[in-house]
């Protein structure tokens, strides 16, 4: 089978390039329906690290984390491990980047705690996002967030996508970036078209059992820099590309399915073709039912995503696929450093 392929194509640039594969039947589901219903948040690993007996203040804290475990009803996409360094077994839970960030910490007397993007985030440039005291990081804000939550109620109820607002503190590039997003998002839903459930699903019966209405719709998030609710979510967006963190412009982060981040657009490049581009992806026919083979990362949330969308879904098995693939380009829409 011929399945597409996400590249970088430019280190200048960093154009995403997605090779969709021509498909003897083609799939409708559109990429953001089929992302919700078949494609389950990659989970993050959450270590602790200490060299000795924990005190009975931070078994408490380990505790929470245990229970919010990818095992738990609350369906947290984390695995979680605690490791004593120095004991005899060591070697078998103590992996080598357990032990160069224990290094980094000149051997620590508390517990320190590290938090690191899913191992299929192959675009990030380090999968560490936090590492320090247990103690000094809100257990809560790490696995979720009120903004977090109210990304993942809309989308769970029919929208597209969610685009994450996040202001640079100028108010001039803030006002004009923000109004272009708003702009476009706006056009799109008034000019793009998505197929109708029954041409997805004939049968009736499905239909009638599928609880969440396939429809065209954009919302737009503000996540403020300050806010100290949503530092980590600030933390996992900032960290998904190189240089991030360095820019002071304002940014656009479109997320859809179970919480999954294409990319950033940032300064100017929030503009008409960026967010026509990602809009037209998100909509468009799901030609690869290869997760890790569209571009993005997922976000750590918090969220019965399965239990909310039900067993009656629109998206089926994708055919068998054949002939040579076709490139779309897909820009992220950073502008340059002045």
């Amino acid at each position: 089978m011929i399945k597409p392929i996400v590249k970088p194509l430019t280190a200048t640039l960093s154009l995403l390039t997605l090779c969709i594969a021509t498909i003897a039947y083609a799939c409708q589901v559109p990429v953001f329906r089929y992302a919700l219903e078949r494609w389950p948040a990659d989970n993050y690993e959450i270590v602790v690290l200490h060299d000795r007996p924990l005190t009975a203040a931070d078994e408490i804290r380990v505790g929470k984390l245990r229970e919010w475990d990818r095992q738990s009803p609350q369906s947290s996409n984390f695995q979680f491990r605690s490791v004593q360094v120095g004991q005899p077994d060591d070697k078998r839970g103590m992996t080598q980047r357990d032990r160069e960030i224990w290094k980094a910490h000149g051997k620590p007397k508390s517990p320190i705690l590290a938090v690191l993007y899913p191992s299929t985030a192959a675009e990030v440039p380090d999968r560490l996002i936090h590492a320090g005291p247990l103690r000094d990081l809100p257990l809560d804000s790490v696995v979720d967030s009120p903004l977090r939550r109210t990304i993942a109620d809309r989308l769970i109820s029919g929208e597209s996508a969610v685009w994450i607002f996040v202001p640079s503190g100028n108010q001039e590039q803030d006002a004009a970036a923000y109004k272009r997003l708003t702009d476009q998002v706006a056009i799109n839903e008034a000019t793009l078209e998505l197929p109708e459930q029954e041409e997805i699903v004939e049968e009736e019966a499905i239909l009638e059992q599928v609880e969440i209405e396939l429809r065209l719709d954009f919302s737009i998030v503000t996540l403020n820099r300050d806010d100290p609710k949503e530092q980590f979510l600030l933390k996992m967006l900032l960290g998904s590309e190189e240089d991030l963190n360095s820019i002071q412009q304002p940014m656009a982060f479109p997320v859809l399915g179970r919480g999954r981040v294409l990319y950033a657009l940032v300064g100017k490049g929030i503009n008409e073709e960026t967010i026509g581009l990602a809009s037209r992806f998100m909509i468009g026919p799901c030609s690869c039912q290869v997760k890790n083979q569209n571009p993005g990362f997922d976000l750590l949330m918090t969220y019965p995503w399965d239990e909310k969308i039900g067993a009656a879904k629109l998206s089926d098995p994708i055919p068998e696929v054949t002939g040579e693939p076709v490139l779309l380009t897909i820009p992220p829409g950073k502008s340059a450093r002045p």
